[in-house]
């Protein structure tokens, strides 16, 4: 079988994706880097034994996919991947309205665009998101608490999509800014929602960079049932779920259950986190050829959870 060819675009994050692709050598091979032509860009060539390309009209034709993490600079280089029919995993966040551009562009190139929200895909994440979906077959959530960072509120909302199904009708309102974290308050489509979001920057200061240990949290979700909360409380885990006092009176069983509570070092995490971008490659590849778009892939979902993180971001930054 052909192997598919990925170039990988960007080199700080895109670390992530150069050994996600390796990981399968049975199914991509590395095409190339797609980066500045940083020493670090160079070095990483080097090493992977691959051309390093500073322009997209450099690369070669024989590529087949795209995993792009330019941040912010990098909209029109995907656009330009795109347009020659290169199927694109686009690193978040990401704009609504850039989101819309590129699946334009996607569709008029007989090309794929996923973004990559990719906590969701985590262990601990999966397993939040599975227990939602068997609870809601009984009862809709009653009410969601979030707690993240400004950069990981993107993936706690595509987390809550998936459990929430529709942010339609959504409203939101500043609480209180009481730094470094801002208080939202109002609902996700028709739950009573709750977001503690904390700020990297203050107006003058320098912005805290992903990693840092000046972060107070990664992210915490609570969602609670008429018959009990359920809590994933970081991106490691554990997931716990905790019946409600009042149903559980007088029962001979644990208040509380864990439902994900595997030991989770650093190491672990990041080979789980290797694996998560595997498997958002793996997607994109199956959407393209069997053309089927999954679930956290479709325009209304891509689109609710931009817009969503983007009201949120004016009310916590101040804008308008």
């Amino acid at each position: 079988m052909k192997l598919l060819r990925v170039l990988v675009c960007g080199t700080n994050y895109g670390q992530m994706y150069l050994q996600a692709v390796k990981e399968a050598p049975r199914l991509f091979e590395l095409a190339g880097i797609l980066a500045l032509g940083s020493t670090r860009s160079r070095q990483l060539a080097r090493a992977y034994k691959v051309p390093l390309y500073q322009t997209v009209e450099n690369v070669t034709q024989d590529v087949d996919i795209a995993c792009a993490a330019l941040g912010d600079s990098g909209t029109e280089t995907i656009l330009r991947l795109l347009e020659r029919g290169i199927h694109v995993l686009c690193e978040h966040p990401q704009k609504r309205d850039y989101i819309e551009v590129a699946l334009r562009s996607a569709a008029s190139n007989g090309a794929r665009f996923h973004v990559n929200g990719h906590f969701a895909s985590l262990k601990a994440a999966s397993a939040f998101i599975k227990q939602c979906n068997l609870l809601r077959e009984s009862s809709d959530p009653s009410f969601i608490d979030v707690l993240a960072t400004d950069r990981s509120l993107y993936a706690a909302l595509d987390i809550l999509r998936r459990v929430a199904r529709a942010f339609e009708r959504s409203r939101l309102a500043l609480r209180c800014d009481c730094l470094p974290f801002t208080v939202v308050h109002g609902t996700l489509g028709k739950v009573p929602a709750t977001l503690q979001v904390q700020r990297s920057t203050k107006k003058g200061q320098i912005p805290l960079q992903d990693g840092e240990p000046g972060y107070l949290v990664d992210l915490r979700i609570a969602i609670g049932f008429p018959s009990g909360v359920l809590t994933l409380l970081s991106v490691a885990g554990p997931v716990i779920w905790s019946s409600n006092y009042a149903r559980s009176s007088g029962l001979a069983r644990p208040m509380w259950t864990s439902i994900y509570d595997k030991l989770t070092t650093s190491s672990d995490l990041h080979k789980q986190r290797v694996r998560a971008n595997l498997d958002a490659v793996r997607c994109l590849l199956r959407s393209a050829r069997d053309d089927v778009v999954p679930p956290e892939q479709t325009p209304r979902h891509l689109l609710e959870v931009s817009s969503i993180w983007e009201r949120i971001g004016a009310l916590v930054y101040g804008h308008s």
